[in-house]
């Protein structure tokens, strides 16, 4: 059993790493006259962006990628397949909202995977990457 002080460390230690998984979001007005894919496509762009994009985004250490509306970039290597695939859900989650399933509250967001890679995502054609 961990003595009370080591145990709030712990606690301390993983809410850190937690907060440091949080999305980058950028601003929240959106373009006008923008077009926006709905949540539900980015959930599954996730999946081809990761798992079946042509330049396999584990080995090939930058580039970009758009699908319908949105765009991603990247810059560095992704530890695995589902750390790519948990960024690229992470960044929807933390920054495309849930109140409206066809508009998101901001145009996109960035974060960086256990691997050190950095992951962008535009959520339409306001901020094309």
């Amino acid at each position: 059993m961990y003595s009370p002080v080591v145990f709030i460390l712990l606690l301390f230690s993983a809410s850190i790493v937690s907060a440091l998984s949080l999305s980058t979001c950028w601003k929240s007005s959106l373009g006008v006259n923008a077009s926006y894919g709905p949540l539900k496509d980015l959930r599954i762009d996730a999946i081809n962006f990761c798992h079946n994009f042509s330049s396999n985004p584990l080995i090939v250490p930058a580039g970009s990628f758009i699908f319908g509306f949105q765009s991603a970039m990247w810059i560095g290597n992704f530890s695995s397949l589902d750390s790519c695939t948990a960024t690229f859900n992470q960044i929807v989650s933390d920054c495309y909202g849930s109140a409206n399933p066809v508009l998101p509250v901001t145009l996109g967001g960035n974060n960086t995977d256990s691997g050190g890679a950095n992951l962008a995502i535009s959520f339409g054609t306001a901020a094309i990457l």
